[in-house]
Parts: structure tokens; C-alpha cells; sequence
């Protein structure tokens, strides 16, 4: 049959506008000690980025980027812009980017509610493009990677911990 591949989507096609819960994100961010950001730069830049940017900016690339002091601050940036402005495509509700952005990296305490607000509004603008199809996102290679990076840091700090307690314990408990 000519043209019989031609006509089939791709097996594995997944809509990349998917749902990421405000609880399911901050309790990733806990959990991971700060490292799912990472995972969510990643899914943020495939998922809107690519919507609103031609050629569409590597994720990979924004990912590792935020690992380096000053171009996390430009990583970030331009993923909130991209943000807004599918927000905007999508005729969904945006956010006042340019003020949440500064909030965040000038007084930092900001975050815990620009953040939240940010991946509402991107999750509404998911809603709007699909006209309500947008699914819940599954968690994939990247998400399980930095949450256990963070796990293992963790662990490391309560070892650093208990280290220390038993070292002062038994420093203290010298007669003379």
C-alpha cells in the first residue's frame, strides 16, 4: 500500500501540553531538594517554548543552563516570557512577567507564590489550546533523575548530621 505511512501518526505521538498540579510540582521541589527545577525546564522549554519560538531553543541546553550562576537568571527569563506569551497565543489568563521576575530574583521570598502562580496560568493556557484535553503529565526519565539526586543529598546531609552528633557526643563525654 503506497502511502500507508504516510497516513499514520508517529506510534509513540504524545501531546506535549500536559497538567502539572501546583502540589505535584512543589512537592517534586521539596522532595528533590531544588533539583526537579531542573526537570522543569526541561518540559517547560519542549512544551511551550517550541510553541512560541522559531527554531525552538534546545531543552537540554536551557536545563544545564540553569546550573550556571547569571545564565540561570536568562534561562529563567526567557521561559517566563515564552510562558507569557503562550498564555497570550493561547488567549488564556498571563501573569505580569517582567514584575513577577524581578519579585523573584531581587527579594527571593516571592517565589513561593510567583512560581505557583506561573504554572497555574501555563496550565490554563494547556486547557485553552486544547480545548480542555490537556492531560496530566506523566513523569518521565528526567523527573525520576532529579528526584533522586535530591534524595541522595539528602541522605547525605542526615549522615552529615548524625556525624556530627555522634562526634560531639563523644567528644563531650571525655573525663579528665
Amino acid at each position: 500500500m503506497p502511502g500507508y505511512y504516510e497516513q499514520q501518526p508517529p506510534p509513540v505521538f504524545q501531546d506535549p501540553r500536559v497538567i502539572r498540579s501546583v502540589g505535584r510540582c512543589i512537592l517534586l521541589l521539596i522532595v528533590s531538594g531544588g533539583f526537579w527545577g531542573i526537570a522543569w525546564m526541561y518540559h517547560t522549554t519542549k512544551e511551550v517554548s517550541s510553541k512560541v519560538n522559531n527554531p525552538a531553543p534546545g531543552a537540554t541546553f536551557r536545563a544545564i543552563m540553569t546550573f550556571i550562576p547569571i545564565a540561570n537568571l536568562v534561562v529563567l527569563f526567557l521561559s517566563w516570557r515564552d510562558i507569557e506569551n503562550y498564555c497570550k497565543r493561547a488567549r488564556s489568563e498571563d501573569f505580569p512577567m517582567v514584575l513577577f521576575y524581578l519579585l523573584t530574583i531581587l527579594l527571593s521570598f516571592p517565589a513561593l507564590f510567583t512560581y505557583p502562580i506561573v504554572q497555574s496560568r501555563m496550565n490554563q493556557a494547556h486547557k485553552a489550546a486544547t480545548n480542555g484535553q490537556a492531560t496530566d503529565a506523566p513523569m518521565q526519565t528526567i523527573d525520576w533523575v532529579c528526584i533522586a539526586i535530591g534524595i541522595a543529598l539528602w541522605a547525605l546531609y542526615l549522615l552529615f548530621i548524625i556525624v556530627v552528633i555522634v562526634a560531639a557526643g563523644t567528644s563531650s563525654s571525655t573525663t579528665y
